[in-house]
């Protein structure tokens, strides 16, 4: 389905599906389009999708793809990004997204063609860029696993009385007293792992000319050698005191340094738009944790990866799968414009 010209407002579905679909002859394309259409029309009335709908896979191989696009222009303007957000959610929607095996992620037109020039990407580290909580680890090493755990996934969940991030973290950070500091090198070597596609996705996005950075509510030590590893441009973390003498973590914050909760994480990815000349809405956060909405709010558009329920909700985009490379999907790459950077 073809358009003849170039719509100037209009809705973008893209459609991550859990299984690779045969593409022969396009069979599957009619069928979801069509399925796709009427379910979005009485959720967005000014779409035109019978006179100037486009479709394209972005991820196609010769016989199979597993991610669509699908373009509707509008007769007035754009629906808005909270719009889009709360129209996944539709029980229509959802249905269809259950029934189907789909992840649908849908965004204001303008919104995506933004994503074509080069922006500044962040990220969540834990659960997000590597596939562990930090912090439960280095509990590992005291014995005292569970009660941090138990700490840590109340605070991802914005549970009372834990919520606020700030005092969550001090108190996790306090079960903490006596872990040796060597312990960082060995998360490194044989705890530590990165999420499929983390270090593709960064990759890509570098080479495309975005600017990119970890910002953690995790701590320093990782999220430095995280940077280095993956060839992100900055770092942001928490600091913890170390007694060197002894060579153990004291289970104590450094005094006068920032701590990286929701609300700075929002300040430093507006303050790193601004130093590089970005405009916000052509930033993009991405994380999986309550304490990451502030600044995907912030960003142009806030992808949660594999997040929370909570964060499901309340995200401009979800996107549920395997692999974080998907991430350029949702910014519009296709296949062979990935390809040539990795």
């Amino acid at each position: 389905m073809a358009s003849t010209t170039t719509p100037q407002t209009g809705l973008v579905a893209l459609i991550f599906c859990k299984t690779a679909l045969q593409i022969q002859n396009d069979d599957p394309l009619q069928s979801i389009t069509s399925n796709l259409t009427t379910a979005l029309q009485p959720l967005f009335p000014t779409l035109t999708p019978t006179t100037a709908t486009t479709t394209r896979y972005l991820d196609a191989s010769a016989t199979t793809a597993r991610v669509l696009e699908l373009t509707l222009p509008t007769t007035g303007p754009s629906p808005s990004l909270p719009e889009c957000t709360a129209a996944t959610h539709s029980p229509a929607l959802a249905a269809l997204q259950a029934q189907n095996s789909w992840n649908l992620v849908l965004q204001p037109l303008e919104l995506y063609r933004s994503h074509s020039q080069p922006g500044l990407a962040v990220f969540d580290m834990d659960s997000t860029l590597i596939q562990q909580e930090v912090i439960d680890e280095l509990a590992r090493a005291v014995g005292c696993y569970d009660q941090v755990a138990a700490i840590t996934e109340a605070a991802m969940r914005g549970e009372a009385p834990y919520a606020d991030f700030e005092a969550s973290l001090r108190a996790r950070v306090g079960l903490l007293r006596g872990v040796p500091v060597g312990v960082w090198e060995d998360l490194k070597k044989g705890v530590i792992s990165f999420t499929p596609g983390a270090a593709e996705l960064v990759k890509v996005l570098r080479g495309l000319g975005w600017k990119t950075a970890v910002l953690s509510g995790g701590f320093t030590p990782l999220a430095v050698w995280v940077k280095e590893t993956l060839g992100l441009d900055y770092a942001f973390a928490n600091h913890l005191v170390a007694d060197e003498g002894r060579g153990v973590l004291t289970g104590e914050l450094v005094e006068g340094m920032p701590i990286i909760h929701a609300e700075k994480k929002r300040e430093l990815l507006l303050r790193l738009a601004g130093e590089n000349g970005i405009p916000a809405e052509r930033c993009v956060a991405v994380g999986d944790g309550s304490n990451d909405l502030l600044m995907m709010g912030a960003a142009g558009l806030g992808v949660a990866f594999n997040a929370k329920p909570k964060v499901q909700l309340a995200a401009p985009a979800r996107l549920n799968g395997e692999s974080l490379l998907d991430v350029v999907h949702v910014l519009g790459y296709e296949r062979g414009e990935v390809e040539k950077f990795l």
